[in-house]
C-alpha cells in the first residue's frame, strides 16, 4: 500500500510540473512617463494548455461597458482574461504559482470581470479586493492602468494584495510572469520569460523604443531567451530547409494562445480614446488589429466568434500546425524554424508582420485624428473595420492559401460535442470524403492521405 501511495504521489507531482510548464503568461505595465507619447501601456502574452480558441467581446450588462478577450470552451472559467472599459480602466492578469492556500484560483478571472464592470481607478480596484471575504481563492498578478495616470501591479493572494507602483520605479516599467515577489520564495515559474522580457525592455529603453508599436509587434514574437540565446542569427536559408529547433524558454511558445497591448490615455484625454491592439490567436501566426469602444459597439467580424469561433484565431491555429508539425511528445518543445523565420523572408511570422504593417499604416490617420480632435469618429472606425475584414481575408488567401487551404479547422464546444470544420474562406465543411486528401478523426485531428 505504501508503494502504491508513493507512486500515486509521484504521478501527481509530475502532472503538476507539466501543468506549471505549460500554463503561463507574461505581462508588462509601463507608466505614461516612460513612453514616447506619454500614454501608459499594458501588455499581455497569454499561454494556456487548453481552450485555444479566443475571441474579443463587448459586455455591457453588469456595470461599465467593456471590451475583453474571452476563451471559448475554457474548462476553468468563462470569465474574461484581459480588457478595458469605457472609463479607461484596463486590466490583465497572470496566474501566480507561489502563493499557498488558493488551490484552484477560481476567482482569478471573476475578479477581472468584476473590475472591468465596476472600477474606474486603481483605488476602486483596491476597494474591490478589500471587500472580498478572506481567505480568497485567488493567486494572481494583476496589471492595471487607468485614465488618471495610475499604472501598477497587484500581487494578490488568499489574504490580500501587495501593490507595486510603476510611477515609483526609476524607469516606469514593471514586468511579471507566473510568480509573485510577495509569494513563497520557491516555485518561481516563468523566470526564463521574465529574464527575456527584461532583456527586451532594456533594449527598448536603450534605443528609445518604449512605445506601443515596438512592444506590440516585437515582444510577443521575441526570439531571444533570457540568457541571450537567439534564433535570429540561426535562421534557415529557405522555407524548404526544415530545422527542428528547441523552442522552450522563449516568450512565444507552443502554448501561446493570444496577446494584447492596451494603450491608455493621458490624464487630460477622454477615456474613450483607450485603444487595444489584440492578436486573437498565437502572435507568431496572427496579425494584430485595433479595437475601440464606441456607442455602436462595433467590432471587426474577423475577431469575434461566429458559428463557433473567431476567423482570425482559427487561421492562426491552422498556421500553428505548420510551425509545430511534430509528434505529441516533441510538439511543445520544438518548432520548424524554417517555417517561422528564414533568409528568403517567407516564414509565417515574416508574412504576418508584413500584413500587420499595412493594418497599422491604414489605421494611423484615423487614430491620430482621434487624438487631435479629442474624440473618435465611429463612421471612420466602421469604414476601417470594413476594409480590415476584407483585407485580412484577401491577404491570408494570398499569403497562406497554398499552406492552409487543405488544413481543416476543428472546433468542439465545451461539452466536446458537435465538431465543426471550415476552410480558409470561412466556409463550413460538412462532407469531407474527398476534401483535398484530408481524413478527420472524431477528435478533430487530421492526417494527410
Amino acid at each position: 500500500m505504501r508503494i502504491g501511495v508513493h507512486r500515486f504521489l509521484v504521478v501527481i507531482l509530475l502532472l503538476l510540473t507539466f501543468c506549471l510548464k505549460m500554463l503561463g503568461c507574461t505581462i508588462v505595465v509601463v507608466a505614461g512617463s516612460a513612453t514616447d507619447d506619454g500614454r501608459p501601456l499594458l501588455f499581455k502574452n497569454r499561454d494556456s494548455s487548453n481552450a485555444y480558441m479566443v475571441e474579443m467581446r463587448i459586455e455591457q450588462n453588469s456595470g461599465f461597458k467593456f471590451i475583453a478577450q474571452y476563451v471559448i470552451g475554457n474548462i476553468y472559467s468563462e470569465g474574461p482574461w484581459g480588457g478595458f472599459n469605457e472609463k479607461g480602466f484596463c486590466i490583465a492578469n497572470t496566474i501566480s504559482y507561489n502563493y499557498s492556500g488558493a488551490t484552484y484560483a477560481e476567482l482569478n478571472s471573476v475578479v477581472l470581470g468584476r473590475a472591468l464592470a465596476k472600477c474606474e481607478t486603481t483605488d476602486d480596484f483596491e476597494k474591490l479586493i478589500d471587500g472580498i471575504e478572506k481567505p480568497m481563492d485567488i493567486r494572481a498578478n494583476y496589471g492595471v492602468i487607468d485614465a488618471h495616470g495610475h499604472a501598477a501591479f497587484y500581487e494578490v493572494g488568499p489574504n490580500g494584495y501587495t501593490k507595486y507602483d510603476a510611477n515609483e520605479v526609476p524607469d516606469g516599467i514593471l514586468i511579471r510572469t507566473n510568480f509573485s515577489y510577495a509569494g513563497d520564495t520557491d516555485r518561481k515559474v516563468g523566470e526564463d520569460r521574465l529574464a527575456a522580457a527584461h532583456r527586451f525592455m532594456d533594449d527598448a529603453k536603450l534605443y528609445e523604443q518604449v512605445n506601443a508599436r515596438h512592444i506590440l509587434q516585437e515582444l510577443p514574437r521575441y526570439l531571444v531567451k533570457g540568457d541571450g540565446t537567439s534564433l535570429y542569427d540561426s535562421a534557415p536559408a529557405t522555407w524548404d530547409d526544415e530545422a527542428k529547433t528547441d523552442f522552450e524558454g522563449f516568450i512565444p511558445r507552443y502554448s501561446t494562445t493570444n496577446a494584447m497591448l492596451i494603450k491608455g490615455v493621458k490624464t487630460d484625454e477622454d477615456a474613450t480614446l483607450t485603444l487595444c491592439w489584440t492578436m486573437v490567436g498565437p502572435p507568431v501566426a496572427t496579425t494584430a488589429i485595433p479595437l475601440f469602444l464606441t456607442p455602436g459597439n462595433i467590432l471587426p467580424e474577423k475577431s469575434t466568434a461566429t458559428d463557433g469561433d473567431a476567423w482570425l484565431c482559427r487561421m492562426g491555429q491552422d498556421l500553428k500546425t505548420v510551425l509545430f508539425p511534430y509528434e505529441e511528445e516533441d510538439k511543445s518543445k520544438f518548432i520548424d524554424l524554417s517555417k517561422l523565420y528564414n533568409g528568403e523572408e517567407t516564414g509565417i511570422m515574416q508574412r504576418i508582420v508584413r500584413i500587420e504593417n499595412e493594418i497599422i499604416s491604414q489605421s494611423s490617420g484615423m487614430i491620430e485624428d482621434a487624438y487631435t480632435e479629442g474624440t473618435l469618429s465611429e463612421d471612420a472606425l466602421k469604414d476601417y473595420y470594413a476594409w480590415l475584414d476584407n483585407y485580412l481575408e484577401e491577404q491570408y488567401k494570398a499569403n497562406f492559401g497554398d499552406i492552409i487551404t487543405s488544413i481543416v479547422s476543428p472546433y468542439q464546444d465545451k461539452n466536446h460535442q458537435d465538431v465543426r470544420m471550415w476552410d480558409i474562406s470561412g466556409r463550413r465543411i460538412d462532407h469531407l470524403s474527398n476534401y483535398r486528401g484530408i481524413v478527420v478523426t472524431k477528435h478533430g485531428k487530421y492526417l494527410r492521405k
